[in-house]
């Protein structure tokens, strides 16, 4: 099955539809986690594809985990204030099957950590969803809302839930223990709309959690760099020569 999995909450409720209409043509199954509602909106209901729940407790951003899966689904988690391209599900899926999907994540947001220009120090690369990214790259880190991978590979709601609000950085985390590598899609500037206004920017999590520099958001963060594996910042193709050179050597 192929299936998309969104978290979302009431103030989002004047963009949600726009995220819907635009992925739900391109899956199976549309997941919904409907944070803090007292029911689940007519529109929603109307929508044969969608299932939508109401948590007991805000989920945040976990809740995009909250959905079992089969193993051998193809999952997609998306974020509530995202436009997506009419090809948006095949293209990433055509990449993820040819750089094979058991050991891989794909995403169309990510952040690498390498050394940056003459300085020789470490800092952050960052690939945005809504600006050009010409190639493949392989990153440390990678956005949960414009992200692919197996069923079988997704974290469950359990492994997620402490890491609420800033749930990527556990996302990759997990995935770096595991041994599989996250990537950054090739897409064009403007491909992929943000729904984001000022009037929603206030509330969102980019602004509470991250800008605010949420403790636990820290301590994730610490813990993520130990695990995290060479040659990020890399095309797919210079990835594979230096990881095959290691290897050998």
């Amino acid at each position: 099955m192929i299936r998309a999995h969104l978290a979302t909450f009431p103030p989002r409720a004047g963009i949600l539809m726009q995220a819907v209409q635009s992925i739900l043509p391109q899956v199976d199954r549309l997941f919904i986690c409907l944070n803090g509602y007292d029911r689940v909106p007519e529109e929603l209901g109307d929508l044969d594809k969608v299932q939508a729940m109401i948590p007991d407790t805000d989920l945040k951003d976990a809740g995009k985990f909250a959905f079992p899966v089969d193993d051998d689904d193809l999952v997609f988690t998306i974020d509530d204030d995202i436009l997506f391209p009419p090809d948006y599900v095949a293209r990433t899926l055509t990449t993820l099957d040819r750089i094979g999907p058991d050991q891989n994540v794909v995403s169309h947001l990510g952040h690498a950590f390498v050394v940056k220009g003459a300085t020789g120090r470490p800092g952050w690369k960052n690939y945005a969803f809504n600006r050009r990214v010409q190639h493949l790259f392989k990153v440390d880190l990678v956005g949960t809302g414009v992200a692919c991978q197996l069923g079988r590979n997704l974290p469950g709601l359990d492994d997620m839930l402490g890491a609420a609000g800033f749930v990527d950085m556990r996302h990759a985390r997990l995935h770096q223990i595991a041994g599989r590598r996250l990537w950054v899609h090739p897409h064009d500037e403007g491909e992929i709309v943000s729904l984001m206004t000022d009037e929603l920017y206030d509330g969102s999590l980019f602004k509470t959690v991250h800008l605010a520099r949420h403790p636990g958001m820290r301590a994730e963060l610490q813990r993520l760099y130990p695990v995290l594996t060479p040659f990020s910042g890399l095309k797919w193709e210079k990835e594979q020569k230096e990881r095959t050179a290691l290897s050998a050597g």
